[in-house]
């Protein structure tokens, strides 16, 4: 409950103006970072901060005056709203669209506001312009009067500005905007003295060509920033004149207090100078790589994050959320600092391409409401995906920072799903190791550019390996981490239907991460026999996982399903999609032909290169699939190699025999890094044990 609160507390957009005011999350840096990085990790990793009582009484008074904000005070800002000459949205009930921006009238069909303007925009790229990358309304693809430089758009900004002396306001365009600024009902140009007290603004403009500037400054500086002048939506009141001198403050002093001391408080849990030492080495480094414009550089040092296997860790740190101060923390802060370029910044999709539609339709399902349509009535792209896009514009606005937020974490979680496989077989520093290994793979290879692109292939992977986690935690867990594994597992179908294979592998993690396949292997054959008893695998698997995780897919696929019936008349899971076209098996094709398409697709996997090349970069990748297949042959030393991690592979590369796609460079390989990285250190790890592995083959090395 405390964890939904503080969700609550930090995204409700605040009234007032400030470095952690809320959706949407691209309004500072500050907020897209804290709020949307650091605050879901500390969540997540370190619940436990919230038990405090002083931290419960800060999140409740950060509602509170939220809350009280909401109701008493004028939010601070200018509506703009955006006339485009031409039709831009499909079926959209107005000729004006909406921005990313929550804080306007995105739920009305004909928005007074498209957004809300708290910030000087210098360029075309930060004008809260990201519905241009929707037209046309017809689903065909934009000509050159859809978009600037040859759109014409109306522009009109309103609002009242509260001096509290007398001062100097300019307005700053550009030729390209045609632009003319009124102060209660006159006229200015450029620039008018203004008496204390309160004013009405309006700007209205004729955007063309595509050289914008929007900057209203006070005394020569930013308005935005500047004391003793208020810009607000409505005219404010005396409440306002009451509460704002030190109330707008209140909000960033209270969500950067907590957000910070819940930080403070997730380095005095860790409690060991190397490993902090370790971390803030790490981030700096890799941080400051990318900020001096070295990206290249910084991601050749992510496959130095397997140097962590030297630092020497306490034992209670030995564990996942270890595992996440030691790699996770620096390859975050590669991410973010990779990444804050994007902030405030919309970016212009290619038009045609996957993460175009995606884009598109999650517009239609977020802001025109088409939430079970899901932007078309059949699937022919991915379908998950664009519900995704949508919520993620819906929190950071018209920035596409969001997105690289969000798979720079999906990697992070499968990185840490190898860490615990590994180490359960391997131990800590092995499977510090895979986890480095995993992140090295996807910095130095063809997954790094499919980051924050817009594509379905790593968020389905994400829900694939969190869905793991919840399963493993329902082992000794509540029945309901079953049924969350289960939800992620028809997540991962839906954004992404060639994963079905591997999202109802999910069920295998009921299993413990243990057991050598050796061991499975030659126990499921003795079960086979009339009147056997169970043996010691079968006594380590957790049922009700086992029948839970399948049963709740099999509710999502039936769910799936009816929605084709009710839009389409096909009861399916498949109709409309890429099914036929992409099936490797076609009719007419000899069985040669077929084993041929087969061998290619399966490279295409396993070398992240399509068509399919060696790539030293990729050696993990392949290494892994051959310890799985050296395993299942029953290799000495390798078939100790748990039987988990193999098998789950093995469902994984099954979707390479069904079909094969094409076009953007490793998409096919992403859910398959993490388990290959994995099996690749636990194989190295067995060869190179001095003591055989038959001794206690279910107690790992630390």
């Amino acid at each position: 409950m405390w964890g939904l609160l503080a969700v609550v507390a930090l995204l409700w957009p605040a009234r007032t103006a400030g470095l952690l005011d809320g959706l949407p999350l691209e309004s500072s840096m500050a907020n897209a970072v804290l709020v949307g990085v650091v605050f879901p990790s500390l969540l997540w990793f370190h619940p436990r901060f919230l038990r405090a009582r002083p931290v419960r009484a800060a999140i409740l008074a950060l509602l509170a005056w939220k809350a009280i904000g909401a109701a008493a005070l004028t939010p601070d800002g200018w509506c703009v709203r955006f006339e485009p000459q031409r039709p831009l949205v499909k079926d959209a009930a107005s000729i004006v669209p909406h921005s990313w921006d929550v804080r306007a009238d995105w739920r009305s069909d004909d928005p007074g506001c498209s957004a809300i303007v708290r910030r000087a925009y210098k360029g075309l790229g930060e004008f809260p312009v990201w519905f241009f990358n929707l037209p046309p309304p017809n689903d065909s693809w934009p000509d050159p009067l859809d978009r600037p430089p040859g759109a014409r758009t109306g522009m009109i900004v309103s609002g009242f500005i509260d001096a509290a002396r007398e001062g100097l306001l300019q307005f700053e365009f550009t030729t390209d905007m045609n632009a003319s600024a009124f102060i209660d009902g006159t006229r200015v140009e450029g620039a008018a003295n203004l008496a204390p007290g309160i004013h009405h603004v309006r700007v209205e403009a004729m955007l063309t060509g595509d050289r914008w500037r929007f900057e209203p400054r006070w005394n020569g500086g930013d308005l935005w920033r500047s004391r003793g002048v208020l810009a607000t939506l409505k005219r404010p009141s005396r409440v306002d004149e009451m509460l704002r001198p030190w109330g707008r403050w209140l909000v960033t002093v209270l969500a950067g207090g907590l957000i910070l001391t819940w930080v403070a408080s997730m380095f005095a849990r860790i409690g060991s100078p190397p490993v902090i030492a370790w971390i803030l080495g790490a981030s700096a480094g890799l941080g400051g790589l990318a900020a001096t414009n070295h990206l290249e550089v910084a991601r050749w040092c992510v496959a130095g994050l397997a140097g962590a296997a030297l630092v020497p860790v306490p034992v209670r740190l030995r564990n996942v959320f270890g595992a996440f101060a030691l790699v996770g923390i620096p390859w975050l802060a590669l991410i973010v600092v990779a990444n804050t370029d994007h902030i405030a910044h919309f970016t212009w999709y290619t038009s045609g391409s996957d993460f175009w539609m995606y884009q598109r339709f999650g517009y239609r399902i977020v802001m025109q409401g088409y939430w079970l349509e899901g932007g078309t009535k059949q699937f022919y792209f991915q379908p998950f995906y664009r519900w995704v896009s949508g919520v993620l514009h819906l929190l950071f606005g018209d920035s596409s920072a969001g997105e690289f937020f969000w798979e720079g974490g999906c990697f992070l979680v499968s990185a840490l799903l190898a860490f615990f496989l590994t180490k359960a077989s391997s131990g800590f520093r092995c499977g510090l190791i895979a986890a480095a290994i995993t992140l090295a793979v996807v910095a130095l290879g063809a997954p790094w550019g499919l980051i924050g692109r817009g594509l379905s292939e790593i968020t389905s992977a994400g829900f694939i390996y969190l869905g793991a986690f919840m399963a493993l935690r329902s082992r000794r867990g509540s029945l309901l981490w079953a049924a969350a594994a289960g939800v992620l597992a028809s997540l991962a179908f839906y954004t992404r239907l060639n994963n079905l294979p591997m999202a109802g592998a999910i069920a295998l993690f009921a299993m413990s991460a243990r057991v050598p396949l050796r061991e499975f292997s030659r126990q499921l054959l003795t079960s086979l026999k009339p009147k056997a008893k169970a043996g010691a695998w079968r006594t380590r698997i957790a049922w009700r996982t086992v029948l839970v995780v399948p049963a709740v897919l099999g509710v999502g696929l039936l769910c799936f399903a009816w929605r084709n019936w009710h839009f389409n008349g096909v009861f399916s899971v498949f109709y409309g999609t890429q099914r036929n076209t992409l099936a490797l098996w076609q009719p007419g094709m000899s069985l040669g032909a077929v084993m041929a398409t087969w061998l290619d697709s399966v490279l295409m996997v396993l070398t992240v290169h399509d068509p399919p090349v060696f790539d030293w970069k990729s050696l993990p990748v392949s290494g892994g699939a051959v310890v799985a297949l050296l395993a299942v042959l029953g290799v000495p030393r390798l078939r100790y190699v748990p039987a988990l991690p193999v098998c789950f592979f093995l469902v994984g590369i099954s979707a390479a025999f069904v079909a094969r796609g094409w076009t953007y460079q490793g998409r096919f390989s992403v859910h398959v890094i993490a388990i290959t990285c994995a099996l690749m250190v636990m194989g190295v790890e067995r060869l190179l044990r001095q003591s055989a592995p038959s001794a206690d083959p279910y107690n790992p090395r630390t």
